[in-house]
Parts: structure tokens; sequence; C-alpha cells
């Protein structure tokens, strides 16, 4: 039977809570008997059994009565398979049983929703893991690797701040957090947090209803992980910033064994030709998001993150495998709840995929359509490739300039000459890496010959992913220099690659600096904020016919104008009398407002700019009386 999304969408799904009673639905389509194990204690072997009713649309359902608040429960699937509910909003530790949780009793003192509403528009987007950020023990952090860890407030290293203070301090907007919903492959005892072979981005996921059980210090709970959470969301939103979920609904850890394949056959996976599960994930299995239930699964999950947990926007992983018609209506859905809330993920998949061509979200599929995409393109001409030892326009590549302006621009539609991808710049996500691949510093070393300056021109690549219009995003420690050695795929390497060490940032403190000024400059300048074509196309204005290793725009802000020189060349550059007319026209008088060494105010004459520093972005703003 074909199932239609509207027709079932309002269906309540999993276990719905009262204190009189507790409902249970799952969907089984082809299935003839299930039955609900129920028990007050998930290590228990006998389990109470309450037969389950066939109904409409292939939902078997069950109804028990009393209060159920901290029982656990579970399917039994032709008296043969034992499965976790896909709607598990809760779970004993290691996802073992599903639980049922009231959750007016999850919530932290003074819990209040929507605390903090920073526009789109207005993001400045930092990726972090959060056992990753606060697992060293130089991070000052009490609850190291856990969501208290993550909003322990005034953690210092050697008198520098770290943790949350370090984001705050930077001036971030919007945090994203790799994956916090439920995934497999750690262990959630405590006991076990810290061994090497216990770590795992998340990129595995079990339960999409369910948080992520090892953040918790204390797992063995099942509310505990729910109040820590919501405790994380809550300070994290008191700091005036907004939560991103990373959530990775293009596949699931396991496949033929999976609740999902084993509840309904053949449904909730894409299959090829030859009956084969379809991997276009690369890892094994892709959800087939175009099916009512399934899409409804998905929709489902990300409402409920956003009412119960309060999170502001989603990163799709190999977004490309979710059909776009499934992200409009839940896009449509979650503004209805959040009008502030931001969709955006990644335009590729992992392998050939059997969802039609036209229903991929491909990079353009973005277009006009209300959702961001990583732009992989303004990425790769900033620094090259991911991996290997290909360079960018700031290591060099100047024939990459182009394209670099067509980034600065916000990849839209500029001129005949400038031409990107997108219909609005809020359509881009610019970034110059994420988790995966040679993070930025890594990438640097391996392309750049050991004399390199390093740090200029890293200050470089900075300085062009912050002056542009568009998102900026940047991921945990690249704002002082971290490192993994080199390592590519770290996905499951231990907290000795993943970990944020603090000690980094005290020998890199002048990057930091660096960055923070840029992130403050870009703020104080306001037009970043602007994303249609029209208001981009009035202000933003490109000085052509200047040699490849020189960019210069100028952008016209209200009453003031900004002027912009980049130097991507090794070496100080000469700038005679008629690049100055070209770039500064008739005006006499500037203040110089941003350099190499970050954010300054010096007034001077356009006749004294005559030379501008190697591997140096400069801005300058019209007037004597101008400045920050």
């Amino acid at each position: 039977m074909i199932y239609k999304y509207e027709d079932i969408k309002d269906i309540k799904m999993g276990a719905i809570y009262t204190k009189s009673y507790t409902e249970f639905r799952v969907f089984a389509p082809d299935r003839e008997n299930i039955d609900l194990l129920l028990t007050n204690d998930y290590r228990k072997t006998r389990k109470d059994k309450f037969p389950m009713s066939k109904k409409e649309f292939g939902i078997f359902y069950c109804k028990v009565s009393g209060d159920l608040d901290g029982f656990f429960y579970s399917y039994l699937v032709e008296d043969k398979y034992e499965v976790t509910d896909p709607y598990s909003k809760a779970s004993s530790i290691n996802s073992f049983m599903s639980a049922i949780v009231d959750f007016n009793t999850t919530n932290p003192d003074d819990y209040r929703k929507n605390l903090v509403k920073n526009n789109e528009n207005d993001a400045v987007i930092y990726e972090l893991n959060v056992k990753d950020y606060t697992s060293n023990k130089n991070s000052g952090v009490k609850n190291r690797g856990k969501f208290l860890g993550l909003v322990e407030t005034n953690t210092k290293f050697s008198n520098i701040s770290t943790g949350l203070s370090n984001i705050v301090d930077l001036g971030i907007t919007h945090i994203q957090l790799m994956p916090i919903f439920d995934f497999i492959t750690t262990f959630e005892e405590d006991e076990k947090f810290f061994d090497d072979d216990n770590y795992n981005w998340g990129y595995d996921p079990e339960l999409y209803f369910n948080v992520e059980g090892s953040y918790s210090i204390n797992p063995h709970n099942p509310k505990s992980r729910i109040y820590e959470l919501k405790k994380m969301v809550q300070t994290i939103h008191k700091n005036k910033i907004n939560i991103i979920m990373d959530v990775v609904f293009n596949h699931t850890f396991k496949t033929a064994d999976s609740n999902l394949e084993i509840l309904a056959p053949g449904y909730y996976y894409r299959s090829n030709k030859d009956g084969n599960f379809s991997n276009g994930s690369g890892v094994g299995n892709e959800l087939a998001s175009e099916k009512a239930f399934v899409r409804k699964l998905i929709i489902d999950s990300l409402k409920f993150w956003v009412e119960e947990y309060d999170i502001d926007g989603f990163r799709f992983d190999l977004m490309a495998l979710i059909d776009i018609d499934t992200i409009k209506i839940a896009l449509k859905e979650l503004k209805k709840i959040k009008p502030h809330l931001i969709i955006y993920g990644e335009p590729w998949m992992g392998g050939e995929s059997t969802l039609a061509l036209e229903k991929q979200i491909l990079i353009g599929s973005q277009r006009s359509n209300g959702f961001s995409v990583f732009n992989d393109k303004f990425r790769d001409a900033i620094k090259g490739d991911n991996n290997g030892y290909s360079k960018g326009y700031i290591q060099g590549n100047y024939f990459l300039k182009n394209q670099i302006e067509t980034g600065i621009a916000g990849s839209i539609h500029y001129d005949e000459k400038r031409n990107g991808f997108a219909d609005d710049a809020s359509e881009v996500i610019n970034y110059i890496n994420c988790h995966d691949n040679l993070i930025f510093y890594d990438k640097l070393k391996v392309s750049l010959n050991i004399d390199a300056d390093i740090n200029s021109i890293s200050k470089l690549g900075f300085s062009i992913l912050f002056l542009s219009f568009g998102k900026p995003f940047i991921y945990e420690g690249n704002e002082f220099n971290n490192s993994k050695d080199n390592n590519s795929n770290s996905y499951n390497s231990n907290l000795n690659i993943n970990g944020i060490n603090w000690l980094d940032k005290i020998n890199n403190i002048e990057m930091y600096d660096f960055v923070k000024d840029l992130i403050k400059i870009r703020k104080k300048i306001g037009a970043f904020k602007w994303t249609k074509p029209s208001d981009i196309k009035n202000s933003l204005f490109f000085i052509d016919d200047l040699d490849e290793h020189i960019i210069a725009y100028k952008i016209k802000f209200f009453y003031k104008t900004y002027y912009f020189i980049i130097n991507a060349l090794d070496k100080e550059v000469d700038i005679n009398q008629n690049m100055r007319d070209r770039i500064f026209g008739l005006d006499k008088s500037l203040v110089k407002i941003f350099n190499q060494k970050g954010i300054i105010n010096k007034r001077l004459s356009v006749s004294d700019v005559k030379k501008i520093c190697k591997l140096s972005a400069n801005i300058y703003v019209k007037g004597e009386k101008n400045g920050l």
C-alpha cells in the first residue's frame, strides 16, 4: 500500500504518556503479530507482555493503564525479534530498551524557551563536538566532555578562557553541535568514557528522538541526559547564542538488523534493482525519505527537538540523500514553531543513490527554497582541495581570483564574470573546513613549504572568509591553529587527536585575537547581513583589472564607504597614484580600521596609502570622522 504523508502527519507515534495511561503506536505494515514488552527494570529477563492490535495505515496500537513514568519497553515482532521503538524519546543505557518519561519532570529550574532569537543573516557559526571541547584536563572543566561541562562558566587555563567562555569571547552567534542524538558505537558507561577505543563523532545514529547518553554525567538514568541537555541549551541561550543540531537522517548504523527494517521490511531503506540496499551514504544504506512514514519520522524528530529542547536550527549530514520535498515540508513546519530557525546541509552524498536526480539536494538545489548549503566552491578556492597538496588563492594560486570574488559577493549572480550558484546570499555557508578532511592548519602544513609563513596565510584565509557575504562558519580550534596531526578522517580517533588542547590557544593567542577582531569588524560594518542580490549589487563594487594577487572592493553602507584591499602575494606591494585613484576615487581622507594585526584606528590621507603589506587584508573607511 502507498501511504500519503498528508494523511498520517498528525498521528502521534511511539509512547504517548499521561499519568493515567500510556498509548503505544508503531508502524509495521507487513507484520502480523507484535507484542509490547514492559518492565520497570530493563535488566530483568521477564517482562510483562501486552498484545498490540493492527489498525489503519499498518500501525500497531496498545494502551496500558497506570502511571508508567520510568518504565522501559520494547516491541516483540512475530515472537522472534525484540526491537526498540523508532520513536523512543528516552532509553536505558546503551539503548537496550526504550524508556517512558514524563517530560514535565525533566526541566531545569526557571526553564524558559526562546530566550534568544539571533537573526539567520547575522549568524557566525562555530562547529564543535561536546566531548572534544572540554575533555582535556587543561580545559579547567569539572564535568569534562559532558553536556554540563560545556556550559561551566568562567573556566580558564593559565588565565586564558576555555570552553563556553572562549566561544562567548570570540563573538559567536550560533553553535553547531556535532551529533547529540543517540548513536551506537560508543559505550555510555561513565567509566569507559575516556577509553581510547571508545570515541566516535556520532554519525552512526540509532534512535532519532533520544539524547546520546555518553554525554551525561548519569547515563543510567533516562531522565538525566534529558535534563542535562536542556540545562546546556538553557545556559547557552542565556549567553545569547543559538544552537544548531547536526542531524544524520541519511542512514542508520544498522541495516538488516535495525529496528526499522525488522518492523517494516523493505520500507524504510532505498533498494537497488537487484533488491540490495542502496548505498548513497557510503556506509551501507540510505533512508527512503520520500516515503510517507520515513518523511514523517524525520519531520516529527525535527519538530520534537525544537519543541522539547528549544533547538534553533539543523545541519543535515549528506543532505543530498534527503529528498527536497521533505526538506521543504520540514522547513515550513519548523518555521511555524520558530521563525528564526536555520536549516542547511551538505549538497552531496557518499555514493550512488536510487533517489531521483531531480529530488536530490545538490549545489544549486537550494535556490529560493529557504535553506542553505555548504559552499565547497569557495572553500576550495580559498585553500585548495580537502586532503591533498593543491593550493588555493591564499597559497599562491592566483588563477582562482575570480572564484574568490564570486564568493565574496555571496555566490549570487553578481555579474557575468562573477556568477555563483545562489539566488540569495542567505543560501550559502562559507567555510574553510568542518570536521571532515584535513582541518585548516593541517591543510596549510601539507600544501606549503616548511619555511612558509603559515600564520599570515591563515590570517589571509580567515579574512576572506569573514569579509564576504553569506554565513561564515568555523570549526572548533580553527581560531588558534588547532591540529589533528594530519589525520583527515578522525571520526573514531582518540582524544589525543580530536580533543581540544587549550595550550594551543596560549601558543597562538595572536591568531585567536585576530579572528576575534574579524568577527567584531564584520558585525560593525553591518552590510554583511545583507543577502538580497539587489542590496549586494548596490553596495558592493569590485575594482577590476588589478594584478591577480590583489583583490580590491568597496562597500557602501548607508553614509559610510568601506574600502578593502587584499594582497595575497608573499611580499609587500607598492600602490601607485593610478591604483589609488581607481580604488579610492576622489576621496582624500581615510581611517584605516583593519590590517594584518587586527583592528586599528589610524587616520591618514589617501596619498599615505603607498604600500600594502604581504599576505594581508586591509580595510579603510572614508572620512576623517569615521572609524570604529
